[in-house]
């Protein structure tokens, strides 16, 4: 049985969570996708602009207090009862202003909808409710993860995602599919989703729960105001491309968003991965005793962007097509162009969201604050230049425009605490002779038919796996682990492992 309770290592952390985001991945995508052949293109457009919303409203909760909760706990770690209250106190702030701010959003969400029908075109209250009911339930959540974040509670974070993303799907395909309530099933699955997450998250803490007692007071919510102010400006670098052209229009109601979403689901799949990389590196880069230190633990998980992120997306990248067509229905074959611009703009939101989560961890949340709003800026300007000409691909362009902006302006704010060494040359030359020889199957393969392209997509990656760890791109150890795991041949026995 799982102990929700249990504390994890940096290694043992990033296995569960990686694990777990990579399985959610494929429950959250083949969801997507399956109720891209469900559900007609408008109601498939629909969703996406629901989805976005909430993913918006889970930034906006999860950007400020819950984030400095979880340093405040990873820091308590290693004190005692005196850190201990400041944590107790610390929780109990995050608590309360985080379900007035969810409190203040669910409404602004529904006046907005119900007085202007702006949000979601067409749609009733009742989903308007569903809508507010989830942005209450996740200003809860995001405080109960912070707490699990930052006491390394990694396996109940783990449990209680997979058990969100198992409702959700379960949920939706039976009110829509069964049912047919189409978007309001989809709505009604996500909050019962959210809700079982919440009552996870609660029985996983446990003890660590404070009772009633002092909050903490300005000074908690001041150090989270930096925090909220750059993580909501991430946040909307990920949803203002389909928020701005749901609000365009352009005369074909949600089906430009439907497409829009279909590129998107492929092209932003890698997010969540590196996402859990990064949220896993957290606690122990904010307890790292001096600067060389918590820089080893980035490096640790930012080595993976080059080695396993970069190679994912070459694919769509270099041939969409083939992904898009083996997924959705023809009627999705626009979405190819879109993946390629939206791909760009991943890689560079990946890049972005480590320096961040780093940069916070080290509490330099003001550098972060003073940075990303000028990423919005530059996402903005250029949605505003190309999305009404260009629609779907203009929005693609702006997206990629904002996160390669953030990554940048995060990179110079990085550097300025952390001097990262230079790259061997052997390491350099190794992974451009494997991402070369990736990229040029992959080449071939766009100019095959059907289903010999998926097949060499498929043998270019095995091969290109066998080279990075035949050139010890991998670190050894990390390899050493896998084949444990696996049990694979070359990995020591259980007595060998003991004997060492």
């Amino acid at each position: 049985m799982i102990d929700l309770k249990v504390r994890r290592t940096a290694g043992a952390g990033s296995a569960v969570l990686v694990g777990g985001i990579a399985l959610n991945a494929v429950l959250n995508y083949g969801f997507g996708v399956t109720l891209a052949w469900m559900l007609p293109q408008d109601a498939f457009g629909a969703v996406s602009v629901l989805l976005s919303v909430l993913l918006l409203a889970a930034t906006v909760l999860a950007a400020g207090l819950p984030w400095a909760l979880a340093r405040t706990m990873a820091r308590a770690e290693d004190g005692g009862a005196a850190a201990r209250a400041d944590a107790d106190s610390a929780f109990r702030a995050a608590l309360v202003g985080n379900l007035g701010l969810g409190a203040v959003f669910a409404a602004g969400l529904v006046v907005i909808q119900l007085s202007t029908d702006w949000v979601l075109p067409g749609r009733g209250p009742w989903l308007a409710a569903l809508m507010a009911a989830a942005v209450v339930l996740i200003s809860v959540y995001s405080v109960l993860w912070g707490a699990l974040h930052g006491t390394r509670c990694f396996d109940a974070i783990g449990v209680a995602q997979l058990a969100e993303t198992l409702t959700k799907v379960a949920g939706g395909l039976v009110l829509v599919g069964l049912c047919g309530l189409g978007v309001p099933g989809v709505a009604t699955a996500l909050l019962a989703s959210i809700a079982v997450a919440v009552w996870l998250c609660r029985r996983a803490l446990g003890d660590r729960l404070p009772g009633r007692g002092p909050v903490a007071g300005a000074r908690a919510f001041a150090a989270a105001a930096p925090m909220a102010v750059g993580t909501i400006g991430f946040g909307l670098l990920t949803t203002l491309d389909i928020l701005v052209l749901n609000a365009l229009g352009a005369g074909d109601g949600f089906v430009a968003v439907a497409v829009y979403q279909a590129a998107a689901v492929l092209a932003r799949a890698p997010v969540l991965l590196s996402s859990a990389l990064a949220e896993a590196m957290f606690p122990f880069i904010a307890r790292g005793r001096s600067r060389a230190e918590a820089h080893r633990w980035f490096r640790a998980g930012f080595r993976w962007v080059p080695l396993a992120f970069v190679p994912m997306q070459l694919v769509l990248l270099i041939t969409p097509g083939s992904v898009v067509g083996l997924l959705f229905p023809a009627s999705y074959l626009a979405a190819a162009d879109l993946a390629r611009a939206i791909t760009v703009g991943t890689t560079g939101l990946i890049v972005a969201d480590m320096l961040l989560k780093a940069l916070l961890a080290r509490g330099l949340a003001t550098a972060v604050a003073a940075r990303v709003p000028f990423a919005v800026a530059v996402e903005l300007g250029t949605l505003a230049a190309l999305a009404p000409r260009y629609g779907g691909l203009g929005a693609a362009t702006a997206f990629a425009a904002g996160t390669w902006a953030a990554a940048a302006l995060l990179a110079g704010a990085y550097l300025r605490q952390y001097w990262p060494g230079w790259v061997r040359m052997r390491t350099v030359a190794g992974w451009s002779l494997a991402t070369g020889a990736l990229a040029l199957v992959l080449a071939a393969a766009a100019l095959v038919p059907r289903p010999v392209d998926l097949l060499l997509i498929a043998v270019g990656l095995a091969g290109y796996a066998a080279l990075v760890v035949a050139l010890r791109l991998v670190p050894p150890a990390d390899v050493a682990a896998l084949r444990a795991r696996l049990r694979l041949p070359g990995a020591p026995s259980p007595a060998g492992r003991r004997r060492a």
